[in-house]
């Protein structure tokens, strides 16, 4: 068995607590195998002698046998992301629709990253979401252009992949409320 120690760099107090709860899941299911270590850590890029001189100084202000130090090979792990399009014609102007998508994406718990407002009949809104289902985070980018009284919604969801693709399928099913033609699904 090979220990791993395990370094996450949360966003907020949100994914924190999320990360937190994956811990404590996996501690009682796997008897102390995982555990939450109570430690600050730090990634210290020095040569031997700086490393040296770090560690001297900090065993002169913590208890003895409280440092210990483990040579790291850096690998970052990141899961196969994919992205889903989905394309919604609305028969509406475009203000109209992007206050149906902003309810719509208020009632998922986004965050509205930015909201561009190109021109009188073309805007473009970043969110980012938590896939209520437990999946993941999902970047989504909306691109909102007007034409003769008709709005098209090009959306663009890119998240791991059971994420995207659960969203994709939860904002079909919110669309289909509304009289709207929808590609993509």
């Amino acid at each position: 068995m090979t220990t791993h120690i395990i370094v996450m760099d949360c966003a907020d107090d949100t994914e924190k607590k999320r990360v937190r709860y994956v811990i404590d899941k996996w501690e009682a299911e796997r008897k102390g195998k995982v555990s939450e270590v109570k430690a600050i850590v730090v990634k210290a890029d020095l040569d031997e002698g700086e490393v040296s001189d770090f560690l001297e100084e900090l065993y002169s202000k913590i208890s003895a046998g409280r440092v210990e130090i483990y040579k790291a090979e850096i690998e970052k792990v990141e899961p196969e992301k994919s992205i889903e399009i989905l394309k919604v014609a609305f028969k509406d102007d475009i203000k109209s629709v992007e206050k149906l998508i902003s309810f719509i994406f208020s009632k998922k718990n986004t965050i509205l990253r930015e909201h561009r407002y190109l021109s009188d009949t073309f805007s473009e809104m970043e969110y980012g979401v938590y896939s209520r289902k437990g999946k993941g985070g999902v970047s989504v980018k909306v691109v909102l252009r007007e034409e003769g009284g008709e709005t098209t919604a090009d959306i663009q969801l890119e998240g791991i992949e059971d994420a995207s693709k659960s969203l994709k399928e939860e904002l079909i099913e919110d669309f289909s409320y509304f009289t709207v033609k929808l590609e993509g699904e």
